[in-house]
């Protein structure tokens, strides 16, 4: 934990600010230490160079449980290697610039939060194209491996916290990017709503959730919800995963071949997506991120553009693909985020 980030936090319990016990260099991580909040006395440690700030954790034990393992697993290398769900970094990017609607050079002395960090990829790739300060947070214990990730970037935090109880001022950020995470909480727009708060006025919020649509990985996860297969063990899923993405291979040869037909062909950019080749590998990962989170709730392009009127954003714009994905501009007027 580096002393610049200091200014940005506060206690998530009473939001008092916080003093450390042993302030580091400038640009050097404090690897241990303890954080007291000068309001209520509370005392969270930084363990591994990260502040734990968890609190508020009841309902997100397990949720926090089985993405650590995920994304420990995937550092360890026993899921993808050079893609993260099939996107390449230079995917990745195009996918980040496209939902944001930002090119490189306005990031530039940018103050960005990446709610939901997971492997850390995104936060180490916003930092690296331009932003002033990139914090990342997440509530599981693979923020080590995230921190070690991006430990050498001196422009990147990582934070242990979660959602609903988050450790920053409000009106903080220039932009809050959360890709995939909130629909994994018991209260989707409840944590839509927590992130709002973070953002300046004049800052962008994007956040994308899983759809309400067809989608075969969700629809067997119902099955084996219904069944309580994915109430096993993480290890006992992973194996589950792993035999459903060698079962895939030939159902999407299948798939693959039935799109090639007359008026069958892709004609989104989704569609194009859906029929790419996908390795075994890659494949492990998306199941295993499919079966394994307790919460899952999908949602509808209008139901998401209205969680973000209710909390006074304007120029709110829907990306077309994937959906849905919604970015909007806090407005600056304050008063609008009682508007409903």
């Amino acid at each position: 934990m580096r002393a610049e980030i200091l200014p940005f936090l506060v206690c998530p319990a009473c939001r008092g600010g916080l003093d450390i016990d042993a302030e580091p260099p400038p640009g050097e991580h404090a690897m241990t230490g303890t954080l007291t909040c000068r309001g209520c006395g509370a005392a969270y440690p930084v363990v591994g160079g990260v502040p734990r700030l968890n609190v508020a954790m009841d309902g997100l034990e397990r949720v926090a449980q089985t993405f650590g393992f995920e994304w420990k697993a995937h550092h360890a290398g026993a899921l993808e290697d050079d893609t993260l769900f099939g996107l390449t970094l230079d995917e990745d990017w195009a996918y980040f610039r496209r939902a944001t609607g930002l090119a490189d050079e306005d990031l530039g002395g940018m103050i960005v939060l990446d709610a939901g960090c997971g492997s850390g990829r995104p936060t180490a790739q916003i930092a690296q194209h331009g932003a002033a300060t990139v914090i990342g947070v997440d509530f599981n214990d693979a923020v080590d491996e995230a921190f070690a990730a991006t430990a050498a970037l001196p422009n990147v935090h990582i934070v242990q916290a979660n959602v609903f109880a988050l450790p920053f001022e409000h009106a903080t950020f220039d932009l809050v990017w959360s890709n995939g995470v909130i629909h994994h909480t018991p209260d989707a727009e409840g944590a839509h709503a927590a992130l709002s708060e973070l953002v300046k006025p004049g800052g962008l919020l994007y956040v994308w959730v899983y759809a309400k649509r067809f989608n075969p990985f969700r629809f067997t996860k119902d099955v084996l919800d219904a069944l309580r297969v994915t109430r096993l063990p993480e290890p006992a899923l992973l194996r589950v995963a792993k035999a459903f993405s060698y079962a895939s291979i030939p159902l999407l040869k299948a798939y693959q071949l039935v799109r090639q037909l007359p008026g069958l062909r892709p004609r989104t950019a989704w569609g194009t997506r859906t029929v790419r080749p996908r390795t075994v590998r890659e494949l492990q990962l998306t199941w295993f991120d499919a079966l394994s989170p307790e919460y899952d709730s999908r949602h509808s392009e209008s139901e998401v553009i209205e969680w973000f009127r209710r909390r006074g954003f304007g120029q709110i714009q829907a990306i077309e693909e994937p959906k849905v994905g919604v970015r909007g501009i806090r407005l600056l007027d304050a008063a609008a985020e009682t508007a409903s």
